[in-house]
């Protein structure tokens, strides 16, 4: 579960807070609602690392499914560096 604390907190006491994120995020609460969440910088480079393989893996989900539905859509390597020196 994500520690908290509150703008007021993190403004009195921002280089604390910030050395804590190696304990796990931080939810940053305003008037008791979620407004942010800090992570250490290599969490979050991690993070959109893991949500760019999802989404690659996605896309090639997506061009199988494509492929299986219309085996014409592919077309040979030799043609497709052709179109992309066009």
């Amino acid at each position: 579960m994500y520690r908290t604390t509150t703008v007021s907190e993190l403004r009195a006491d921002l280089s604390s807070l910030l050395a804590s994120l190696k304990e796990g995020p931080l939810l940053v609460l305003s008037h008791s609602k979620p407004k942010a969440v800090l992570v250490e910088p290599e969490v979050f480079e991690n993070l959109l690392d893991r949500i760019e393989l999802l989404e690659d893996i996605m896309d090639g989900r997506r061009a199988m499914i494509d492929y299986q539905n219309d085996p014409d859509i592919a077309i040979d390597a030799e043609e497709l560096f052709k179109r992309l020196d066009a």
